[in-house]
């Protein structure tokens, strides 16, 4: 009976991280339909973070305000985890989707284990092995095919969204940086709230004074920008973090790298956006790198798990 239990409780956990993946699979045709009701990049992030806030801050007062509480020389690494992995990877993100296929702006997101990879190594001093560095560098060579490397033309054209696809790869990986400092002395959702919370207002100060915070665009246009805040930014987060309670780190990283096929099939059926040969083929070289990447990570934790006392 404990084992049926304990099974039924892995399927819900992978079910949940499945949904996740397949809402923020959704966030390139629902910025696309921002877009095309007049949303900029630059406002769809900017109230992608405050809607967010603005709920995750409404719910910590109620439940638990106590949660809210940190040391003041700890606000720095809120602010810089806030001006990176939200302000500045909510917006490369979207502008990348706005300049190239959807599919593409989320394979290039995919690069983020790569960087991690390197940056763990240098600010953490963890191993750089070869195993990793043939992650690394199978994680690009796949890009370079992503973004048609092979057509020198093409590539000059699509340069910003291309830049910007790695820059949300990079600040997405700062995320798992400045979330692995934050997470030694706070909650997730504490983390969280802080790290949109200066996002909002750093969005906000470069936003507004650019006018690219307006209020009289259409229900369509409000319906994509409510549906980014709420379905893929917190519905979506929820859904992980929950997963993840049921299921290993590892694992759950591993069912959530459906997130660029789902958003490349999307692409194509609401977009009629196509991949050519060699761009599928670096897709999949990136995917190849992320499953090598998670499974040595998952696979490290159970020699880890079984070598430690119980």
């Amino acid at each position: 009976m404990h084992e049926r239990c304990s099974l039924r409780s892995q399927q819900h956990g992978y079910t949940r991280i499945l949904a996740a993946a397949v809402l923020w699979g959704s966030i390139g045709i629902v910025g696309r339909a921002a877009f095309r009701h007049g949303v900029t990049p630059l406002e769809a992030a900017f109230f992608r973070a405050c809607i967010s806030f603005i709920i995750m801050a409404a719910f910590v007062l109620a439940t638990d305000p106590g949660l809210l509480r940190v040391r003041r020389a700890d606000l720095a690494l809120f602010a810089a985890f806030g001006l990176v992995s939200i302000a500045v990877f909510f917006f490369v993100y979207l502008f990348a989707i706005s300049h190239t296929t959807v599919a593409t702006a989320a394979i290039l997101l995919y690069t983020a284990p790569a960087f991690v990879i390197v940056l763990s190594a240098l600010l953490f001093r963890e191993p750089f092995t070869r195993k990793k560095a043939a992650a690394v560098a199978l994680a690009f060579a796949g890009c370079a095919l992503v973004v048609r490397g092979y057509d020198p033309l093409s590539l000059r054209l699509n340069l910003p969204g291309v830049l910007a696809g790695l820059a949300s790869g990079f600040t997405y990986a700062m995320y798992s940086i400045f979330g692995k400092t934050a997470l030694r002395r706070y909650r997730p959702v504490t983390t969280l709230t802080y790290a949109l919370g200066f996002g909002t207002v750093i969005l906000g100060a470069i936003a507004v004074p650019l006018g690219a915070v307006r209020l009289s665009h259409s229900q369509a246009a409000w319906v994509s920008i409510v549906y980014l805040a709420l379905v893929t930014t917190l519905a979506a987060q929820w859904l992980y973090l929950a997963g993840l309670q049921r299921v290993e780190a590892g694992r759950a990283s591993l069912v959530a790298t459906i997130e660029p096929v789902i958003a490349a099939g999307l692409g194509y059926a609401f977009l009629g956006e196509r991949l050519e040969m060699w761009q599928i083929l670096g897709g999949a070289l990136v995917l190849s790198a992320v499953l090598a990447v998670q499974m040595s990570r998952t696979s490290g934790a159970q020699r880890s798990a079984a070598t430690s006392p119980p």
